[in-house]
């Protein structure tokens, strides 16, 4: 399990950790207390708990769910392994599996009396969502717990059972069959939907490809056919009609160059009967610019896989949205970079959780 790890001392314990039931009163958490805790949408938990069980335990009659230190620290678990690029659903039962009650006594000896919660439910997402990086040293402190008592032998993604058509596309793939890889695309994407997909079969088949292409030498010619297999098959799915006339704007940070996640992002979005704009990767920041202010959007995506060293330089020459249009960062390269005084943005490390904001915003 590694050595031992300092958590931080709370100011009414003088004499280091405190025991488990000694936990300070009132450490309990709301949802939007919760995310700005955590550096995510408060959208972002109610998909974690919605979808994979990472709810809040506390309930007392008459008030809402609130998240207990144990509760926090799984959530730590969930927003460390998203960031690693883990798929949500995996993140999830690691994190429902791993025993908390180690990293809940940092979190519980870092979250004082809890006089920093605003009632979760009461506030809004937009105001409550975080505007600058996580508070750096907090989380690092949680994160720090969660890399000894993480289990020690997490194998790679490559290495778990394939799911149902991960086998088939990797197969296809390295036959050099077009057809058949996007076939296997379309198929997992009609069964599961784009976005579990994706999460489920087609990144994982990209992940184990990769690695057999770092083994083998270079697989270039296998990485363009995925590619083009994936965006053939993200085409040939059936829309629902639009159930709103709003439109969302998808595009790239500046040095990406992978046209996947936004296209898997905007079929999703589409599913949802809403119109999704995707620009390429490589725009220059000055005709994003001018794409926002042509269409009007209900929100405006920037996708980072890589860390982004200068957000001032990525997001000052796009227009400031008007409430209640909102600015979502999705990807784990927005993980620290501190966003622009002046602005608001929804951070979303998953693509899951970028649509669930990027639904919230064209919500009538």
């Amino acid at each position: 399990m590694g050595g031992a790890v300092a958590t931080p001392t709370p100011p009414d314990h003088t004499d280091g950790v405190p025991t488990p039931h000694a936990a300070p009163s009132g450490v309990s958490l709301g949802v939007a207390a919760a995310a700005r805790r955590l550096g995510v949408a408060p959208a972002t938990l109610r998909t974690w708990a919605r979808r994979y069980g990472l709810g809040p335990s506390e309930h007392e009659s008459g008030s809402h769910r609130r998240y207990t230190p144990e509760d926090l620290a799984r959530l730590v678990v969930m927003r460390r392994l998203t960031l690693e690029g883990v798929p949500p659903v995996t993140a999830a039962a690691t994190a429902l599996n791993t025993d908390p009650s180690e990293a809940a006594l940092a979190v519980a000896a870092s979250a004082g009396d809890g006089s920093d919660d605003l009632g979760g439910e009461d506030v809004d997402d937009a105001a409550a969502a975080p505007s600058d990086a996580p508070a750096a040293a907090l989380l690092a402190a949680e994160l720090g717990v969660w890399s000894a008592v993480l289990p020690a032998d997490r194998t790679p993604l490559t290495r778990r059972p394939s799911p149902a058509g991960q086998g088939a596309l990797q197969r296809a793939v390295l036959a050099g069959d077009a057809p058949g890889a996007a076939a296997a695309v379309l198929a997992a994407c009609s069964a599961k939907g784009p976005l579990r997909a994706w999460e489920e079969v087609i990144e994982p088949a990209r992940q184990a490809l990769g690695h057999r292409w770092e083994a083998t030498g270079p697989g270039v010619d296998s990485e363009v056919l995925l590619t083009a297999a994936t965006l053939e098959a993200l085409r040939a799915l059936r829309r629902p009609p639009e159930r709103t006339t709003a439109v969302v704007l998808l595009a790239a940070a500046e040095g990406e160059i992978d046209p996947l996640p936004l296209h898997v992002l905007a079929a999703a979005v589409a599913a949802n009967g809403v119109r999704p704009w995707v620009l390429s990767p490589g725009l220059p920041r000055e005709a994003v610019a001018a794409a926002v202010r042509r269409t009007g959007p209900a929100a405006v995506l920037v996708h980072a896989e890589r860390s982004v060293q200068d957000a001032a330089a990525q997001l000052g020459p796009l227009p400031r949205l008007r409430h209640p249009a909102r600015l979502v960062l999705s990807g784990a390269g927005w993980a620290w970079a501190a966003v622009p005084e002046g602005r608001t943005a929804l951070r979303a490390p998953a693509l899951s959780e970028a649509l669930d904001v990027l639904l919230e915003a064209t919500e009538p």
